[in-house]
C-alpha cells in the first residue's frame, strides 16, 4: 500500500479536496520567470490554494516519494537557470533602455526591484514540499509504472525514458484509489505542468489512455493552478 490505513483513515475523515501534484509544477515555482506561460493570476491561484493547505482546512496535497527525490535533485539547477534567466532580461531591458536614450527618449529604467526574485520564490516551494503529504514507493507502484513504460502508456512512449513519470502517475493512481475505496468523495485533481506528455498531440486534451486510468480512479487532471482549484472546487 501506498498510504497506511491510519493516513487513508484520517484524510477521508477530513473530507477535503485533494490535489496530487507532480515535479515539474512544484519545480516551476522557482522557474524561469520571464517564461510566457507564467501569469500573475495563475501565481496568485497557487499562493491561495497553499494557504489553504496549510490552514488544514480547504485542501490536503499529495505528493509521490518520487517528486520528493526529483526536486531535491533538480532544484539548485532549476534556480541557476531561473537566475541566468532573469540577469539575461534585466541586461536586455538595460541595453534598450540606454538605446532608446540615444533616440531622445527620457526616463528612468525601474526593474532592478526584479533582482532576488528566485529567492524569494524558494521558500515558497519549500512550503509545498512541507505541506504536502508523501505517498511512499513500493513494489506493486514500481511493476505498475514498468508496464505503463512498456506497453507504453502515457506519459511514456517508445524512445523516452518515462520510467519516474510513471511511477509518480502510479502513485498518485493507488493513492485515489485507496481513498475512493474508502469512502472518500472529495474531488481529486492530479496537477501536471508537463502538457507535453500529458496533452494528445496539438491538442489541449489528454491522451485517452491517461484519462481513461485517471477517470476509474475518480481523478481530474490540470495543467495549472487555475484549472487545479476550478476541478478541486475551491
Amino acid at each position: 500500500m501506498s498510504l497506511s490505513a491510519q493516513e487513508i483513515s484520517r484524510l477521508v475523515g477530513l473530507g477535503l479536496p485533494v490535489l496530487c501534484v507532480d515535479t515539474c509544477t512544484v519545480l516551476d515555482v522557482v522557474r524561469d520567470i520571464t517564461r510566457e506561460s507564467v501569469t500573475p493570476g495563475d501565481v496568485n491561484v497557487g499562493l491561495a490554494l497553499l494557504e489553504m493547505a496549510e490552514a488544514g482546512s480547504g485542501l490536503t496535497v499529495l505528493m509521490a516519494e518520487q517528486v520528493t527525490l526529483e526536486i531535491a535533485g533538480n532544484v539548485a539547477n532549476v534556480e541557476e537557470e531561473a537566475q541566468a534567466a532573469l540577469e539575461k532580461f534585466l541586461a536586455q531591458a538595460q541595453r534598450i533602455h540606454e538605446v532608446a536614450g540615444v533616440f531622445g527618449a527620457q526616463g528612468h529604467l525601474q526593474v532592478r526591484h526584479l533582482d532576488g526574485h528566485v529567492s524569494r520564490a524558494r521558500p515558497v516551494l519549500d512550503q509545498w514540499t512541507q505541506v504536502a503529504q508523501v505517498v511512499p514507493h513500493n513494489d506493486g507502484v514500481a511493476s505498475r509504472a514498468f508496464r505503463r513504460v512498456n506497453e507504453p502508456r502515457t506519459p511514456a512512449r517508445r524512445g523516452k525514458e518515462s520510467m519516474k513519470d510513471c511511477v509518480i502517475v502510479e502513485a498518485c493512481i493507488e493513492a485515489a484509489s485507496q481513498l475512493r475505496a474508502a469512502g472518500m468523495t472529495a474531488p481529486m485533481v492530479f496537477a501536471s505542468s508537463n502538457t507535453k506528455e500529458y496533452f494528445a498531440p496539438n491538442t489541449r486534451h489528454l491522451q485517452g489512455d491517461i484519462a481513461a486510468d485517471l477517470a476509474a480512479v475518480g481523478i481530474e487532471y490540470a495543467p495549472n493552478w487555475g484549472a487545479a482549484k476550478h476541478s478541486l472546487g475551491l
